[in-house]
């Protein structure tokens, strides 16, 4: 078989049907920075850019459990992006004042019940966070808490780039889930509070 590297998108394709994380490697590896670039011409924040393309690399690896074939790899990937994009625009104008109003008001917050309200939102996500494996956790308090760039993340865990984003994809996907199941709030919500700290 040819080096991975040298294969086409339409092969490794295939083998990411079949759970080829190589594959999927190289796929993100041709098309990361493309798609990051053209997320940041939506977002203009290289944060949220990086956490949305993320997101749609992780959207990529799902499909290779679902029954129809991507035939052009990039297009694909653009096209979820800029709806992925859009999306989180949308919510963001309409929760902008919400967002406003945690930032403004965390963490010196005189009104004992909004301090309450704030106090159990970053309780439930450290109670998220316990339940990720343990190196996502890491991940996760080194790039979001810590403010590490994901270089740093790796360089101090000893993994590489690659598998801090993967780590970083996992655990805001385990956090959106958890926010808009458990506690009915947008993931923005939680973004706000997470910058917050």
């Amino acid at each position: 078989m040819p080096a991975i590297k040298a294969l086409p998108d339409n092969e490794l394709i295939a083998l990411i049907k079949q759970g080829d994380e190589a594959a999927y490697a190289e796929i993100h590896d041709r098309y990361y920075q493309q798609v990051y670039r053209f997320i940041r011409k939506y977002l203009r924040s290289a944060e949220l850019s990086e956490d949305i393309c993320q997101n749609v690399f992780f959207k990529f690896w799902e499909t290779r459990d679902q029954p129809f074939v991507i035939r052009e790899v990039g297009a694909w990937l653009f096209t979820v992006a800029k709806r992925q994009s859009f999306d989180f625009l949308k919510r963001a104008s309409i929760e902008q004042a919400a967002m406003g109003l945690i930032l403004a008001n965390y963490p010196e917050n005189s009104n004992p019940e909004e301090a309450h309200i704030t106090k159990d939102y970053l309780q439930f996500i450290e109670n998220v966070l316990n339940t990720m494996p343990q190196q996502t956790r890491e991940v996760f308090q080194l790039c979001r808490q810590q403010h590490k760039t994901y270089d740093e993340a790796a360089e101090i865990l000893g993994i590489t780039r690659h598998t801090v984003k993967k780590h970083m994809v996992r655990s805001m996907k385990l956090l959106k889930d958890a926010a808009e199941n458990e506690l009915g709030i947008s993931f923005l919500v939680v973004i706000a509070i997470l910058t917050s700290r």
